[in-house]
């Protein structure tokens, strides 16, 4: 057993039950939650076939506990894993450390509003995936459960009228949703008919936010899909339906990660929009009377800095070696403040850690000491975990992935951020990042030709001119075409969406160090080699 234990004796993997590699038995604990303890009289030990080995308790029983027995030990005593680890408390006192000059703000520009008309339903094809966007049924009547459901029935026509192939898709090859609401009070209508759909393991990951009037009149519910056009044997996804230390369970019919094939060791990963709760009382951070006397920049912050950190444990569970990008949703009254401090958080996490000076040194050990000198347990403990962000993947200068701060009407359980991110798994990529005549543009690239691409379009433009200052934005785009999937951000009402693109009407969207945007737009397109 000397290999599984580490300095200090505690020991690596899972000390009872199925550990992997050994078993183990409890056959005593402490008092509050054993009144017995279990005596075995003697053990049998046996070898099989293969070089397997067995141990067979002999005359086992359960016999009471006395005086003697008596522990001491209270389950105030037992140890509780703290919410937030090393890196995001450290990101957090690091945030907070600076509240004075985040609190610092220009002022958010007035937005001539208009009304959104109708929009209509556009679907796309990238690669091996394919987006149905904008769906909505306001004819359905004006209740959230009768537009869902006529949206659901959608839906599935679409998926069986189209397929790849000879294969018909189903609600089974959905990876990801965007679900739209009107108001927050609307989720168990849409909810209901939703999980409908779903009838199979791993549901798509999603991300549901309420936009209020930002959406079209009488449009209750939007929703959009991503379809994976691959073999479904491919994918891998991850649902966490129980409480634990780690991350939140799900609240609602969604897996927390789907991940899907583009090509080679390539894989796209689709993160569910993750709010401020804590794994273990599934309660958001930070509401407790006892928090509500704190200032609320730190209650935010501390919200902001949660929520990141679950979207960094599922990223690294599903092996993520690079965020594509991401958006944080917000609400409150602080907009340009939370703004600020959620861009603080994704530029921090994405700065180049100084290396430990030990890991640059040799570690002693030669192929021998490993191989015949009963050393290999100091290589394996000494092993490093996946990094995330790795930057051994990035094959140029590295840039802060594109950010997006978006601000609806209502959040989940009134939650006031959540972030949603897409990472990528892969060999290598490239990043550019450049300043044009339309916007700032920051671009992805990898080694199996899949583009990703977040441009940000300045609030200094007039509002009447958004709408053809982002048309050229996409024609003036080598990535556009017909071929891609399009996401627009925007609070300036769109006339119409003259190419396939997703949109998520907003109040104000803001881009890097808090800058007000008109809008901003994501680009990805994958164009296998010839």
């Amino acid at each position: 057993m000397k290999r599984f234990v580490l300095d200090g004796g505690d020991v690596r993997g899972a000390v009872l039950g199925e550990g992997g590699e050994y078993e183990s038995l409890a056959l005593d604990g402490p008092g509050f939650l054993w009144k017995k303890r279990i005596v075995v009289e003697g053990w049998e030990e046996g070898a099989g076939e293969g070089g397997v080995a067995f141990v067979r308790a002999k005359g086992a029983r359960c016999v009471d506990k006395n005086g003697e027995d008596a522990d001491g030990v209270t389950p105030e005593r037992v140890r509780r894993p703290v919410v937030l680890d090393e890196a995001f408390a450290g990101l957090l006192e690091g945030v907070l450390g600076e509240g004075e000059r985040k609190m610092a703000v220009t002022g958010v520009k007035d937005m001539v509003k208009g009304a959104w008309g109708q929009m209509e339903m556009l679907q796309s094809t990238n690669g091996g995936t394919w987006m149905v966007a904008n769906i909505t049924a306001p004819e359905a009547g004006p209740g959230a459960a009768e537009q869902m459901k006529a949206i659901a029935e959608k839906i599935e026509a679409i998926l069986a009228s189209t397929g790849n192939g000879n294969a018909p898709r189903t609600t089974a090859d959905i990876v990801f949703t965007t679900v739209l609401l009107c108001s927050m009070a609307d989720f168990a209508l849409m909810n209901g008919i939703y999980v409908s759909l779903f009838k199979k393991p791993n549901p798509p990951a999603r991300a549901t936010v309420a936009c209020g009037d930002s959406l079209p009149k009488g449009v209750k519910v939007m929703v959009s899909a991503v379809v994976d056009l691959g073999a479904r044997d491919q994918r891998q996804g991850l649902h966490v339906q129980s409480r634990s230390y780690w991350a939140p369970a799900n609240i609602g019919p969604y897996s927390q990660a789907m991940s899907v094939p583009v090509l080679g060791s390539e894989h796209l990963v689709y993160i569910a929009g993750q709010i401020p709760l804590e794994p273990a009382s599934m309660e958001v951070m930070g509401t407790s009377p006892e928090a509500l006397t704190r200032p609320w920049v730190e209650n935010f912050s501390t919200r902001a800095v949660l929520s990141l950190q679950h979207l960094w444990r599922i990223g690294h569970a599903m092996q993520v070696d690079w965020w594509l990008g991401a958006v944080a949703f917000l609400t409150g009254e602080h907009i340009e403040t939370q703004a600020r401090l959620a861009w603080e958080l994704w530029a921090k996490m994405h700065a180049r850690q100084e290396e430990e000076d030990e890991d640059d040194g040799d570690s002693g050990l030669d192929v021998w000491d490993i191989k015949y000198g009963g050393r290999a347990h100091e290589q394996a403990t000494g092993a490093a975990t996946p990094r995330l962000p790795n930057f051994e993947v990035v094959q140029s200068d590295a840039v802060v992935p594109a950010f997006f701060a978006v601000q609806i009407e209502e959040l989940p359980r009134g939650c006031d951020i959540e972030w949603q991110g897409l990472g990528y798994r892969c060999g290598g990529l490239k990043m550019a990042a450049e300043e044009t005549d339309y916007g700032r543009r920051i671009a992805v690239s990898t080694e199996q030709n899949l583009s990703y691409v977040g441009v940000e379009i300045d609030a200094e433009q007039s509002p009447s001119d958004v709408e053809s200052h982002l048309q050229l934005v996409l024609q003036a785009l080598p990535e556009r075409s017909d071929g891609s999937h399009t996401i627009i951000y925007t609070s300036q009402p769109l006339s119409r969406v003259p190419f396939p693109a997703q949109v998520v009407p907003c109040k104000s969207v803001w881009g890097p160090r808090g800058r007000q945007l008109a809008a901003g737009v994501i680009v990805q397109r994958h164009t296998p080699s010839s």
